[in-house]
């Protein structure tokens, strides 16, 4: 079927202090998603640290492959500290800020291009600040529903290797292995794709290396 789009410990107060608390500790937590938007694919990692520090990373495809766009946003705790956005095609544009986690005032905020630089306006800035806030939600509300992103080099009809190096069956459509075959003749082809509950979908079939594009979290 094809997608749409405590338990209570008691521990003494005297153990806790030597083991510092470790039993307490969030676990840190990788979580890839993604979803067919209006224009394109989206594309999301997004990784929690012990100390609840969030790094989201979002890689935005356009269906016509005109325009690929990569966004990374930092919270520490529930405050956003960081904002990075680049186009990943054509000439550089890349827009920076960084926010106190105090009390969120901007530090620093960039528009850089090829050949200049430029301050962001207070509407630009805001507007960052409101996508990365519904990106947010968005990954989390699609990792709470057990959307996962899976990629990797397809192989055959029904096969593929994983970024992780991992061999998985997965039940392409004809014209889908039509797509795939005629792209692997020029060199490797490599897939995207969604698994839920209710299926499996094909979002991204191109040759670029998309396992390059994979944040590697496991040192982190």
């Amino acid at each position: 079927m094809r997608l749409f789009s405590y338990r209570s410990f008691l521990v003494l107060p005297f153990f806790c202090s030597l083991c510092s608390c470790a039993l307490f500790q969030k676990k840190p937590e990788s979580h890839a998603t993604g979803y067919l938007a209006d224009r394109g694919v989206v594309r999301i990692w997004q990784h929690t640290t012990s100390s609840n520090y969030t790094t989201l990373q979002m890689i935005f495809t356009a269906f016509d492959d005109s325009n690929e766009s990569e966004a990374v946003y930092h919270w520490d705790q529930d405050s956003l500290v960081s904002i990075t956005k680049q186009s990943l095609q054509g000439p550089e544009d890349r827009f920076s800020a960084r926010f106190s986690r105090k009390d969120g005032t901007t530090t620093f905020m960039q528009q850089k291009y090829a050949t200049s630089r430029q301050p962001l306006t207070v509407n630009e800035l805001e507007l960052a600040k409101f996508e990365a806030q519904r990106l947010l939600e968005a990954s989390r509300d699609l990792i709470d529903g057990r959307v996962a992103l899976h990629q990797g080099r397809w192989l055959s009809t029904q096969q593929v290797e994983t970024c992780d190096r991992n061999l998985v069956q997965f039940h392409f459509t004809d014209r889908e292995n039509q797509r795939l075959s005629s792209l692997s003749q020029q060199s490797p082809a490599y897939v995207a794709w969604i698994e839920a509950p209710e299926g499996q979908q094909v979002l991204l079939m191109t040759t670029r290396n998309l396992c390059q594009q994979q944040p590697n979290y496991s040192k982190k």
